[in-house]
């Protein structure tokens, strides 16, 4: 059994990830700035460790002796912008890249095995119909999510070059589920619900997107000190175009159409790294990760979105009638 500790293990992505090692037998302890937020993690069965992210010599010092650190804050963690500007964009780069250095810090660690690092694709370029793979060269441009986790990736290459123990996972550009209030929820299912959202430019981009149940899962299986060094992308096996991906998810929603918008009007209305973000075209290939022995349990997200999106919205729906009064 390994000790594992995750920051951000109340997120999305984290609680998935929490219940992955969990489920191979491991102890799981996790970073928790608020009582609320460590009565979360008590309830999927991991060990709190209070303190904040942004003042880590309160707590790294203190923290017991522990086999593996994962780092899955996510672009959200402290809150979801009304509009991805780029000065928004500026603002998540510098908590962005403090998160990192902790992460490089905890990999400093004399005592500890490896540590995996959570980023997405955005870190790689954009290869129109090419499939993009580990060997696919990091890109610099700031364009999009880009523009946040751009020096963050650079002290990550320079910390591999050192030798440090540290795992890259490269989570799909979108990562979905039923979760209500999810990053999924919030930017793509509530704003079609509403309206709010179409297809930008002609929709031919690729997207690449992953369940979050084998995201966290694929996080876990890597959390292995033989893969130090290493980057690993995480994906559906079938990438969709962006057309493909809106309309899904609006037929699921009961709409028989989506509006097509204009990059200049999604700018204005979304912010230029929204545009950025939707326009991006990537074809992840997931091959490395599965010539580990890694099998995805949700290979294709045309086939699942349908029953997700609905399930999502009987979750909230139970949520608003407990929230009722009586």
């Amino acid at each position: 059994m390994d000790t594992i500790f995750i920051m951000g293990a109340t997120g999305f992505i984290g609680e998935e990830t929490a219940r992955s090692h969990i489920a191979k037998g491991n102890k799981v302890l996790g970073l928790a700035r608020s009582e609320a937020s460590a009565a979360k993690l008590r309830s999927i069965g991991v060990t709190p460790v209070m303190g904040d992210v942004y003042r880590p010599e309160e707590w790294l010092p203190k923290l017991p002796k522990i086999d593996y650190a994962i780092n899955v804050l996510g672009f959200f963690t402290d809150g979801m912008p009304a509009r991805f500007s780029v000065s928004h964009a500026e603002k998540c780069c510098e908590k962005y890249t403090r998160w990192i250095k902790v992460t490089i810090d905890l990999a400093r660690r004399k005592d500890i095995k490896a540590v995996v690092n959570v980023t997405g694709t955005t870190i790689f370029e954009d290869m129109g119909v090419d499939w993009v793979t580990e060997e696919t060269p990091i890109r610099y441009t700031p364009s999009g999510f880009n523009r946040v986790a751009t020096p963050a990736t650079k002290l990550c290459q320079q910390a591999i070059a050192e030798g440090l123990p540290l795992i890259i996972a490269v989570a799909p550009s979108v990562v979905y589920g039923d979760k209500p209030t999810s990053s999924f929820d919030e930017v793509f299912v509530k704003p079609l619900e509403k309206g709010q959202m179409g297809v930008v430019g002609d929709g031919k981009n690729y997207i690449t997107t992953g369940h979050v149940e084998d995201v966290g899962r694929a996080i876990a299986h890597i959390t292995d000190v033989k893969y130090a060094g290493e980057f690993f992308h995480i994906a559906d096996d079938q990438p969709v175009t962006q057309r493909e991906f809106v309309t899904s998810i609006a037929r699921a929603l009961g709409k028989s159409r989506v509006m097509t918008m204009p990059r200049w009007l999604v700018a204005i209305l979304g912010g230029k790294c929204a545009v950025e973000f939707m326009t991006l075209s990537q074809r992840i290939s997931n091959a490395k990760l599965k010539s580990t022995g890694f099998t995805l349990k949700h290979p294709r997200f045309l086939d699942e979105v349908g029953d997700v999106v609905r399930s999502m919205r009987r979750a909230r729906a139970g949520q608003k009638l407990q929230a009722s009064p009586a």
